[in-house]
């Protein structure tokens, strides 16, 4: 009997081992790292499909003999909505995905509606199938490696792109494939469903038709003037009473009102909850009591630590760096040489970004907590320190979150 090959064994793989078990569905189960001395042609043959893990893609020579063979490959997202009834809604973008999705997820749960949240932000989508019926929407938040692979089910009623900026071409081949991966998300919308986007990504939208959508900058009921949002005419929220730092949280405010717009009017509980919202860990997240240093661990891009430096407004030390995935970080030019008073550089792309900045206040680290120790070393009170690496953490942390929560720990024993 031909069965379902489940590539990559972390989270998503494990999850599907399970579920499969549990539906008495036939699989086969490979790993690069347990796997590595196997024929991986002797599992294409017993499989019609393969469902492959986030971080699983086409530079993988597996992958790529797979497809050359016509086998099927999907994501866990595409394989999991297979089995879901209940809507799905899907928010994706290179930077804010994770403040937007968490937003959203807040603002349906304060008007009654059961919700899962999951997908890139924690749990797998798979998790979710068994316990449908407790919840009333699907929530995921969904990165370019989870859409990469979506055949005809993955279809949800409402989808979001936040916005689209050079990212993880370690993992994609170019722009366009990561751009394509991300459009995915609309695959299979239709008339029925609903697709909200920023005015800035329109250029990069080439399929049609296209399902039917609601601009955030252009809906009648909820606009965006400078600093604040005006709903309906009557309520608003404004910059000066969120917790959030920065503009770009405005917007991703924006986003997540449209969405709880499809499915609940808005009223002042909504902007009561967003008011009190505070910044998820490692997104601008005020480390000391006096504000001034930040952790940013959640910059894996250029694009976000623009974002990053854009959002303060007092003279910067920066710490920047990680793992080299050939970016380029041009754009950050004139906001480095503007506010930023020392610039403190460490990982595997170390050489190329002080090649770039060529600031007379540079310092090249060893590590991050060398570079933690140098930063408030040489920080001035009236100065914020900014932990915004505009890269992945994959040189020396397993993950973002690993990297930030170091940060903090360095930070501890020197300030």
């Amino acid at each position: 009997m031909k069965k379902v090959l489940i590539y990559g064994l972390g989270k998503t793989g494990t999850e599907l081992v399970k579920f499969c078990k549990r539906r008495r569905i036939p699989f086969l189960t490979f790993d690069d790292k347990i796997n590595k001395n196997e024929s991986f042609y002797n599992y294409l043959k017993k499989c019609t499909e393969i469902v492959v893990s986030p971080g699983v893609g086409l530079r993988n020579s597996n992958i790529r003999e797979a497809i050359k063979l016509k086998k099927t490959v999907i994501s866990e997202i595409e394989f999991a909505s297979r089995f879901i009834s209940k809507p799905i809604v899907a928010i994706t973008g290179t930077n804010g995905k994770t403040t937007t999705t968490l937003l959203t997820s807040g603002l349906l749960e304060s008007s009654g509606l059961r919700v899962f949240t999951g997908g890139n932000i924690g749990t797998p989508l798979i998790k979710a199938v068994n316990k449908q019926n407790d919840y009333d929407i699907i929530l995921l938040e969904t990165s370019s490696f989870q859409l990469q692979f979506i055949g005809r089910s993955f279809r949800p009623s409402v989808s979001a792109i936040l916005n689209i900026s050079e990212n993880h071409l370690d993992h994609h081949f170019d722009m366009k494939e990561y751009v394509s991966s991300k459009m995915n998300i609309i695959k299979n919308q239709d008339e029925n469903c609903h697709f909200i986007y920023a005015d800035k990504i329109l250029s990069k939208l080439r399929q049609k038709p296209l399902p039917r959508h609601h601009n955030p900058y252009k809906n009648i009921n909820i606009k965006l003037i400078k600093d604040k949002i005006l709903i309906n005419g009557y309520l608003s929220v404004e910059s000066s009473k969120i917790k959030l730092l920065g503009q770009h949280n405005l917007t991703n405010i924006l986003f997540a009102l449209n969405i709880f717009e499809i499915f609940q009017k808005i009223t002042k509980k909504q902007i009561s909850f967003l008011e009190n919202f505070s910044s998820p860990d490692h997104r601008l997240e005020i480390v000391n009591r006096r504000g001034t240093i930040i952790n940013d661990s959640k910059s894996t891009s250029p694009l976000a630590t623009e974002v990053a430096l854009k959002s303060i407004q007092k003279d910067l030390v920066l710490i920047m760096g990680g793992k080299d995935k050939e970016l380029k970080y041009n754009s950050l030019l004139p906001l480095v040489n503007k506010k930023v008073k020392l610039l403190v550089l460490y990982g595997e792309n170390k050489f190329e970004l002080a090649k770039l900045f060529k600031k007379n206040k540079m310092i090249l680290a060893v590590n991050l907590s060398d570079a933690v120790k140098v930063a408030t070393k040489n920080k001035l009170r009236s100065q914020v320190l900014l932990f915004s690496p505009g890269t992945s953490s994959f040189d020396q942390f397993k993950s973002f979150a690993e990297r930030g929560e170091k940060f903090k720990e360095y930070v501890k024993r020197v300030v």
